[in-house]
């Protein structure tokens, strides 16, 4: 949600028809907002416009009169605007393909905007990942249901779990050696974008598959007050709270936005009498904007999450490779623990109408405890069960990580004409630096086993008390980089290249030697071509690169990951018909990266790189309202990825967990648009969810079948009030969305979301 603070004013006393002219513009402009604000009294709806037009402010001086000719002046008005960010489903341009406000339709990119209402009324409110259901490319949830709170995701075909990490145009990549990993309340958004592709150019660690950019609430002029309170199945409780203010002429303004959680979840442990895996968090997040001239904007912008969480629904397989209903975690051990807080601050500054400098700057730290299990092995049989095939041997363990990442960006914008052509160059330098830290500590008491068919818990577990690994990882990383964007008539040229350097440092005594450091340097570029019809058809081509420092180990030789490269061509067409929101999409594109990082059965699952990937495939999305009150959601995707180089021979397989077909679509209604009065402040929706067969393995051998998912929403309206039922996986699907079975070793089965019911009850005053 944006706001803007319009001064009008009437012009000052001319000779003549010129005076007459201005005073009559004058008077018309100030009858025009009387009399709407007026109607707008008068009628006293039922229930408040989501998105009420701009309110006119009078001073209430009397108007005084010119000596020479008697027309009043009339006073200064001042007028608030909520802004367009929130309206409906659609946008109409973004910062993110570019750092410069670009029209959708003139970037050379797939793109999907996720607006704060459409989170609202899909009930977008336990994990960020939740928003990214009806978007085509992206795949959220890999590994089921997510109670720790790591935000699993892949985008056309790559894993994205933290290199698709970005807030406000700013990395926050950074990870840990083993757990950490930076995550996000939804609460705390104003809207979500998502860039496809790769996006170095403009922002360095962008990766292959894309960026979800998480665009912060922010104070605006508006004022807002906003109070929820939420319950739900699992005994799901949560309050929310929004509020903002700013003085009388905006220059000053300041936004709080706060949220605690407490529920159970769906992960419960058998043989328990019912004991289930919890999630406590709290959120708080503090902003203030000060504009100290009609130039110049300073936002000052902190927030604190802290996380507790248990298990995650990761149930045991048996030596033959079925499911069983036992967990490996145990409820009275296993704990994820982390708090986490940034700073950040962005300038801005307009010299002129040609030239806009901006600095970005963010400091994170996270700093998290974890206690888990293991599977355990036997180092004479080499096998996890014992000789009965049901009792599973296991090994308790321990980290303590710290993550502090630092990124500074500033660019400078300039908007000019060389003849026929407007230009609107972009150039900047960023500095992202990751120092990610390590202990991991073993048991030296030997772990209880655990009867996979009738699992006992609550067993006293030992402590782990041995050092095993203890290490540092620094990632620097200094781009420079430059972007002309060029219009010729109805023609969009994008033109972009940028140089990286990066050093990589790790200190970590479990290797020999346990020192090492490399350097590297690339340069990636961006070019991409539209033509905008006049009737809001806009095809594109576009080729684009990237290139991201990769943070971790290769345990095999104790050499940190090389950097992955990627390059993309793509082909699309967008329609944005003029005057509207509404906008349909295709794109065609071809992917292919380097350095992927996939299991290595070599060391037992753990990450190694891989040499190349391949990724080919068609998106399809479409936002619009069909007619009046009626909102639609669609989103197509089919993706043919193929391993092209591989350590153990998989060329030409697909890697695992990529489903090659995944289909959406949301519809929503406004019963209040059928003109019915007990039907008034009345939504209803609903919408499915396709995702298709995945491999589990490298040598695609074993299958998760594909599954279907339906969700729907009940909402009223009235006055201040709002009230919503949410329901996602509404006929409860029990499926798995993968595996990681090996028969005869064990492995884990991947349970996905089962039905959740959350009731909301929001007031706005």
């Amino acid at each position: 949600m944006k706001a803007y603070i319009k001064k009008n004013k009437c012009p000052a006393p001319r000779p003549a028809l010129t005076r007459l002219s201005s005073a009559l513009q004058c008077a018309l402009l100030g009858l025009s907002i009387a009399g709407y604000a007026h109607a707008q009294t008068a009628s006293k709806p039922d229930k408040p416009e989501k998105n009420p037009p701009p309110v006119a402010e009078e001073t209430q001086q009397n108007a005084p009169e010119t000596p020479r000719t008697g027309v009043t002046v009339l006073p200064t008005v001042v007028i608030k605007d909520r802004g367009p960010d929130e309206i409906g489903y659609g946008a109409k341009a973004t910062m993110t393909a570019t750092k410069t406000k670009t029209p959708i339709t003139e970037i050379p990119q797939s793109i999907s905007v996720i607006t704060r209402e459409e989170m609202t009324m899909r009930g977008v409110h336990l994990n960020f990942t939740e928003a990214l259901r009806y978007i085509p490319g992206v795949v959220a949830d890999q590994f089921g249901f997510e109670g720790r709170g790591f935000e699993y995701v892949s985008m056309r075909g790559f894993n994205s779990l933290s290199t698709a990490n970005f807030r406000d145009n700013l990395s926050q990549q950074g990870r840990g050696l083993y757990f950490a990993d930076f995550i996000t309340d939804p609460y705390a958004l104003e809207r979500v974008d998502v860039l496809r592709g790769p996006t170095s150019v403009m922002f360095g660690r962008g990766d292959a598959g894309g960026i979800i950019n998480r665009i912060t609430k922010l104070p605006t002029a508006a004022p807002i007050r906003e109070v929820e309170i939420q319950y739900g199945n699992f005994d799901r409780k949560r309050i929310a709270g929004d509020f903002g203010l700013a003085n009388e002429d905006g220059t000053l303004m300041f936004r709080l936005v706060t949220t605690a959680l407490d529920t159970d979840t769906q992960v419960r442990f058998p043989n328990t009498g019912g004991d289930r895996a919890q999630i406590r968090r709290f959120y708080i997040a503090p902003s203030l904007t000060w504009r100290p001239t009609e130039r110049t904007s300073i936002t000052l912008f902190g927030d604190i999450l802290n996380n507790r969480s248990e298990a995650a629904a990761f149930y045991l397989a048996a030596p033959d490779g079925s499911p069983t209903n036992a967990l490996l975690g145990e409820p009275n051990f296993t704990r994820y623990s982390t708090d986490q807080a940034s700073f950040s601050y962005q300038l801005e500054h307009h010299f002129n109408e040609t030239f806009t400098a901006r600095q970005n700057f963010r400091f994170m730290r996270l700093d998290g405890r974890y206690r888990d299990i293991n599977p355990g092995f036997d180092s004479v049989t080499e096998t996890r069960f014992a000789a009965d095939g049901r009792t599973l041997r296991r090994d308790a363990f321990g980290t303590r990580e710290r993550v502090d990442q630092t990124v500074l960006d500033t660019h400078v914008e300039a908007r000019s004409r060389t003849g026929p052509l407007r230009h609107t160059v972009l150039a900047g330098i960023d500095w992202n630096r990751v120092e990610s830290t390590l202990k991991y500590f073993a048991s030296t008491a030997p772990t209880p086993s655990i009867d996979i068919f009738n699992p006992i818990y609550n067993q006293p577990m030992p402590t782990p008390d041995f050092l095993a690994i203890d290490g540092v990882q620094k990632i620097d990383q200094v781009g420079f980089y430059v972007q002309d964007q060029i219009k010729l008539n109805q023609w969009f040229l994008t033109l972009s290249g940028r140089h990286d350097r990066v050093s990589n440092v790790n200190d970590i005594n479990a290797f020999s030697p346990p020192h090492f450091a490399n350097r590297n340097s690339a340069y990636t570029g961006r070019a991409g071509l539209n033509y905008l019809f006049s009737n809001g058809v806009a095809p594109y081509v576009s080729y684009s690169q990237s290139f991201l420092p990769q943070s971790g180990i290769d345990f095999f030789d104790g050499r940190p990951f090389e950097p992955t490269r990627a390059s993309q061509y793509e082909v699309g067409i967008k329609y944005q018909p003029p005057g509207t929101r509404n906008l349909i999409s295709a794109a065609l594109f071809e992917l292919t990266k380097t350095n992927v990082l996939t299991p290595d059965l070599r060391i037992g699952g753990l990450l190694t790189e891989t040499g190349e990937v391949r990724s080919r495939g068609a998106e399809l999305e479409a936002r619009t309202e069909v007619f009046r009150g009626l909102n639609l959601i669609g989103a197509f995707s089919y993706i043919d990825v193929k391993v092209i180089e591989s350590p153990d021979g998989f060329e030409g397989k697909m890697p695992i967990r990529v489903p090659n077909l995944t289909t959406s679509g949301w519809l929503d209604y406004n019963l209040g648009t059928l003109n019915v009065d007990w039907l008034r402040g009345f939504f209803i929706g609903g919408g499915v969810r396709y995702v298709g067969r995945v491999f589990n393995d490298q040598a695609n051998t074993s299958v998760t079948p594909s599954f279907t998912l339906f969700d729907a929403v009940l909402r009223y309206d009235h006055g201040p009030w709002q009230f919503l039922i949410n329901a996602n996986n509404i006929f409860d699907e029990k499926y798995f969305t993968a595996n990681s079975v090996v028969p005869g070793s064990g492995g884990s089965f991947f349970l996905g979301s089962r039905r959740t019911v959350v009731g909301t009850l929001k007031l706005r005053f």
